[in-house]
């Protein structure tokens, strides 16, 4: 397994791959919505594509708004931009009106790239896009298009580029706060790319099934076909089930990275259907906390391949990662509300915990840092290596409360809650910004919650606190299994489980939502703030609400 470093940029690492394997399959969508493309064509239209742009009027180091729905057009397109130099501005699409236009203010774009409706959109919020000069339509089947209208002879070279230098503006999906524009430099896709390679084992000519469009992007660099699926990136829990299995089947997919939700759509599809899915050697699941009966499940449809759990976040990833060996090991420590397990760090990534605190932290020559270095003590995960971005676009004040400087590196806080387990294993506790600071002290979502999913008719549980910040009453959020589920009876037996288990909490409120606010590109993280603010205003109103006893 090749371990040495990779240098230069993700274009530069598809054309290697075009020269090396030019009849290989690049590209291949699962529903035929496109023409197959090898790496050889896929490079050409590459070529073709920044020619369109640079005529266009799109030039190097231009912040370009990328509004291009996933597949073929997305890929080259951002693969093009790379290529002369501009800069991609990413924005989940299903972030909401409002939050997208905040991030276009934010990021100031000179140019916006994106379909018939997204150009005459913009047209209608002249406020918000005041900073785009220029703007590009993508046609319809656009290789075709670039094919019919341009001359070959008049490709340029593609630009050149350092290690540090901006390569793409990510944001987050803004789950526990606003939407943030994450500085990517073309070393932190090299290290996500070498990551890959060295820590799960993937090689040259595996099928990858991109349920994420950035995969799309990593897999020419490491000589592996795209897989693009029939799924809207706005609403993944919504995908044909049906659809995704036939397509691993199909195109014998070796490797998927995905969220919960898309991996329990294929194990209880290949469960009812009594299939398995032989070829697969490796099944990634991230984006929230997976369940230990989802990864034994899939493991036993799979029997040939390892599922891993990576853990990271848009800022850094991955961080650290463990396999479903290891969490059915502990599955019983994680269902009694122990903290799902991270596993251990992945290799260049340095992982330290801090005392939670939500003010900055100090860099060393400012003051002391505090390290929690025992076991079972909980503390604020923190990472520092090459896979760790350049921090957040134009947002001052938001990279000083998440960087700091420790032993000369810069470290970045993850927001998240964790402790050491006494086999030196990196456990997750939740959001540091939804931990709810009780009387009695702070209680961890993690801690409470898989104590109530697995208790009989509960699809999923959220905890939230209502009222002083300091001094919040915990309660519980339900979605119920089922619309026949009996959420009164259900009720009564969460809370008898928390008093037998968290009694010092003395949680005494169940609501029941009939489905919970989750994040638009995974579909899995709980939008728990959201629920707190909802009810906490119901429970102003009427005291009494969801109190069973």
């Amino acid at each position: 397994m090749p371990t040495d470093s990779i240098s230069g940029n993700i274009v530069e690492h598809l054309r290697r791959t075009a020269q090396q394997l030019p009849k290989q399959l690049a590209v291949l969508s699962a529903n035929d919505s496109f023409e197959s493309k090898t790496f050889e064509s896929l490079f050409k239209d590459v070529e073709l594509c920044a020619l369109f742009f640079i005529k266009r009027g799109i030039n190097k180091s231009d912040r370009t708004l990328l509004m291009v729905k996933p597949g073929y057009e997305l890929i080259i397109s951002c693969f093009a931009l790379i290529y002369i130099g501009a800069i991609p501005v990413i924005i989940d699409p299903g972030m909401g009106l409002k939050s997208i236009c905040s991030c276009i203010k934010r990021t100031q774009p000179r140019v916006l790239i994106g379909s018939k409706f997204v150009i005459l959109l913009s047209f209608f919020l002249r406020d918000t896009c005041s900073s785009i000069k220029e703007k590009v339509t993508i046609p319809e089947k656009l290789s075709y298009f670039l094919k019919l209208r341009l001359n070959k002879k008049e490709i340029p070279g593609n630009s050149p580029s350092q290690d540090s230098d901006l390569a793409a503006i990510v944001f987050t999906s803004g789950s526990t706060g606003p939407p943030k524009g994450v500085r990517y430099l073309h070393k932190n896709f090299n290290a996500q790319i070498q990551s890959l390679k060295r820590e799960f084992g993937i090689q040259k000519n595996e099928i990858d099934l991109t349920t994420l469009p950035i995969f799309a992007l990593f897999n020419p660099a490491l000589g592996i076909t795209s897989v693009i699926p029939k799924i809207n990136p706005r609403k993944p829990a919504h995908a044909d089930d049906k659809l995704i299995v036939d397509a691993i089947l199909f195109h014998h997919v070796t490797t998927a990275f995905c969220s919960p939700v898309i991996g329990r759509k294929i194990s209880d599809y290949c469960t009812t259907h009594n299939l398995n899915l032989p070829n697969l050697r490796r099944l990634m699941l991230a984006g929230a906390p997976s369940p230990p009966d989802l990864l034994q499940s899939l493991s036993n449809i799979a029997p040939n391949a390892t599922v891993f759990v990576p853990y990271g976040s848009t800022e850094a990833l991955p961080v650290a990662y463990c396999d479903h060996g290891k969490i059915y090991e502990l599955t019983e420590s994680i269902r009694s509300g122990e903290g799902s397990c991270l596993g251990t760090a992945v290799k260049g990534a340095q992982l330290i915990l801090v005392p939670p605190t939500n003010s900055p932290l100090p860099n060393e020559h400012e003051g002391q840092i505090e390290l929690i270095s025992k076991p079972n003590v909980t503390g604020e995960i923190c990472v520092s290596g090459e896979m760790v971005t350049q921090g957040y676009d134009r947002m001052p004040g938001a990279n000083r409360d998440a960087r700091f400087i420790y032993m000369s590196s810069e470290f970045h806080r993850m927001g998240d809650l964790g402790y050491w387990d006494i086999q030196g294993n990196l456990r997750f506790l939740g959001r540091k910004a939804e931990c709810v600071n009780t009387k009695n002290g702070p209680l961890e979502t993690e801690r409470c919650e898989q104590i109530v999913n697995k208790i009989n008719g509960v699809n999923r549980s959220a905890l939230i606190g209502i009222g002083n910040s300091k001094d919040q009453e915990p309660c519980l959020v339900v979605e119920l299994a089922t619309t026949s589920t009996n959420f009164s009876n259900t009720a009564r037996e969460i809370l008898n489980s928390l008093e037998q288990n968290l009694q010092e909490f003395n949680i005494i409120r169940v609501f029941n939502e009939k489905k919970l606010p989750v994040d638009s590109r995974h579909n899995a993280k709980i939008h728990r703030l959201e629920l707190a603010r909802k009810w906490s205003g119901k429970v102003n109103k009427n005291p009494q609400l969801g109190i069973l006893k």
